[in-house]
């Protein structure tokens, strides 16, 4: 008896390779060999805005996501916009900007942004800076977090809005949109494959798809979580190379499929 099911050595085979790369530049960084990314701009225009709220004395917000649950297929994207969401009040902690917090519908992140925003204060030696009132919950209704929202940004203005995680398009979309009407900046984005054009239509800087999880890893400033981009990158090449062997190999008439599914 085959270990492998007929018709699922492709599948097979990729799994390997994907699990060999994986572990391979996790090990590696955790030898601790330094995994470079390339700097992407919306990281340094996540500086510029900053600098900006600094000058204007407007809060910044700063937020994983309407969605963000720490469990579930949405977690992912709310790790990653928590590492963005710690990068940045860290600069604007030490720069001496207003950070602001919208929490999500789902409140299961609250403590944990309030955690952060008090542990980056005191770890920056301005523990003063730390404003409970600044942590917004606005309820449980998509409605009362977009008009709450929607209704700080009107009376405390905004130097920008740096928003990335799990983010629908009702809830997250009209307080973006207000970020720009009051002159703001707004960074943001999402790997909810639906709203893509949201934030293509709404963000200076726009973030798509995996954009997310790199930009969290360079905030993060982990080398092992630098090593799982990496690493995923390198899945992906093989996913490609996999690919376009095959549509080679059919074009020359060659059974592939027949091959395969013995």
């Amino acid at each position: 008896m085959s270990i492998i099911v007929a018709g699922k050595v492709v599948e097979f085979l990729i799994s390997v390779m994907i699990a060999v790369a994986a572990i391979y530049y996790l090990w590696s960084a955790m030898k601790g060999k330094v995994q470079d990314l390339r700097l992407m701009p919306q990281v340094e225009a996540i500086s510029d805005v900053v600098d900006k709220a600094v000058e204007e004395g407007k809060p910044v917000y700063i937020s994983p996501g309407d969605q963000a649950y720490l469990s579930g297929m949405y977690a992912p994207m709310t790790i990653a916009g928590m590492n963005v969401l710690r990068y940045t009040t860290r600069l604007a902690i030490r720069r001496g900007a207003r950070p602001a917090y919208p929490v999500p519908v789902n409140p299961e992140s609250l403590p944990l942004i309030d955690g952060i925003f008090r542990e980056v204060c005191v770890a920056e030696g301005k523990p003063e800076a730390y404003r409970r009132e600044d942590v917004i919950y606005y309820g449980s209704e998509y409605n009362s977090y977009t008009t709450g929202f929607t209704a700080t940004i009107s009376r405390e203005g905004a130097s920008g809005l740096v928003e990335v995680g799990a983010i629908t398009g009702g809830g997250s979309s009209t307080p973006a949109g207000w970020v720009r009407e009051f002159g703001g900046t707004v960074v943001g984005g999402t790997a909810r494959y639906l709203h893509q054009g949201t934030w293509a239509m709404l963000a200076d800087y726009p973030m798509f798809m995996d954009d997310i999880f790199a930009i969290g890893a360079i905030c993060s400033g982990d080398n092992e979580v630098k090593a799982s981009i990496v690493g995923g990158d390198v899945a992906k090449l093989i996913l490609f190379g996999i690919t376009l062997l095959f549509s080679i190999l059919a074009v020359l008439g060659v059974p592939t499929a027949k091959w395969l599914q013995t």
